[in-house]
């Protein structure tokens, strides 16, 4: 039976392979530090609807930064409206979310995309993904809204595509 670490260190490769910037993070205090070396202040960023950034506070290190957050939800029931939606000119150029799934073959499911902005490449220049192991599986299935949101197969042209992934997370 494979370990964590050699699970983690295949799948590295393979985003690698695939155009994906990945890495690995084992605590909260590694995520804040990655994102605060990566995320210029004073930049604006998109914030995707994710459980992750919540609980590890990252909209409070953004605010400390200065920067102008950009909410995925907009606070109706179209709560994960698309990236390609955000009505003000000043779209951010960054996005952090956390992933659907990943499969151990390196294919994302991204569930703050609609499948035509994917399609379209209407990607933000930096994308931050997290992913804990439990969101790591070995393929998708049908009830994980496949019809809807995009599978990335490779790193979309031109976005500097961040996939972290974090043993530590189990939620």
């Amino acid at each position: 039976m494979e370990t964590q670490h050699s699970i983690l260190t295949d799948l590295r490769n393979t985003l690698e392979e695939k155009g994906f910037t990945c890495i690995v993070l084992n605590t909260d205090k590694e995520v804040k530090d990655f994102i605060a070396q990566q995320i210029p202040d004073e930049t604006p960023v998109g914030l995707g609807n994710s459980i992750t950034t919540c609980k590890l506070k990252i909209r409070n290190l953004l605010v400390a930064k200065g920067i102008r957050i950009f909410y995925s939800w907009d606070g109706s029931e179209n709560y994960n409206r698309s990236l390609d939606t955000f009505e003000d000119p000043e779209r951010p150029d960054y996005y952090i979310t956390r992933l659907s799934a990943l499969t151990v073959s390196g294919e994302i499911l991204l569930n703050d995309y609609q499948k035509q902005a994917a399609e379209q490449n209407n990607f933000p220049g930096h994308m931050f993904a997290f992913v804990g192991a439990n969101r790591i599986v070995d393929s998708l299935s049908a009830g994980d809204s496949l019809q809807k949101y995009p599978v990335i197969s490779k790193c979309p042209e031109g976005v500097k595509f961040f996939v972290a992934l974090l043993p530590f997370l189990d939620y």
